[in-house]
């Protein structure tokens, strides 16, 4: 039997499982994407019920006008991760994710001064976010079916 998994080459812990963990991959890579849209989409819905509802906040970072940045955090937010869940356009959604959520691990280090505790979830977010634009969608996306390019 080999040793070594048949995509990533890497050494096997447990041989025997090989088939098990060569079907959980995708499944595991769909899940985390799906899970990520889905946390966006929940910490996002405020915003997107009342888009100017974050216009203060916005300025108060910095961002002016502060009625725009507003309105195109609530729709990166709750689109982007409506996008990630589905699979569809993923890099480009990633991307938007990634952006605000940088710009909240500044709000809550700098700031806020809550240093790493307050922007602890923020990066964690973030590095997922950043994998989805490396990667793309992954084998179940929408992406896979209907650009098979994957963007």
């Amino acid at each position: 039997m080999n040793t070594k998994h048949l995509t990533t080459g890497r050494p096997l812990v447990f041989p025997a499982l090989e088939t098990l963990y060569t079907w959980l991959a995708p499944l595991a890579f769909t899940w985390l994407r799906v899970m990520c849209g889905l946390a966006l989409m929940v910490h996002g819905w405020p915003k997107i019920t009342n888009p100017m509802g974050a216009a203060d906040m916005v300025a108060g970072i910095g961002f002016q006008p502060a009625a725009f940045w507003s309105v195109a955090l609530a729709v990166t937010e709750f689109g982007g991760g409506l996008l990630l869940v589905l699979g569809l356009l993923t890099r480009f959604a990633a991307a938007g994710c990634t952006i605000i959520l940088l710009v909240t691990v500044y709000f809550h280090w700098v700031q806020l001064g809550q240093g790493y505790g307050g922007a602890e979830l923020s990066l964690i977010w973030s590095a997922i976010t950043l994998y989805f634009v490396a990667v793309g969608g992954g084998r179940i996306s929408l992406d896979r079916v209907l650009l098979p390019r994957n963007l």
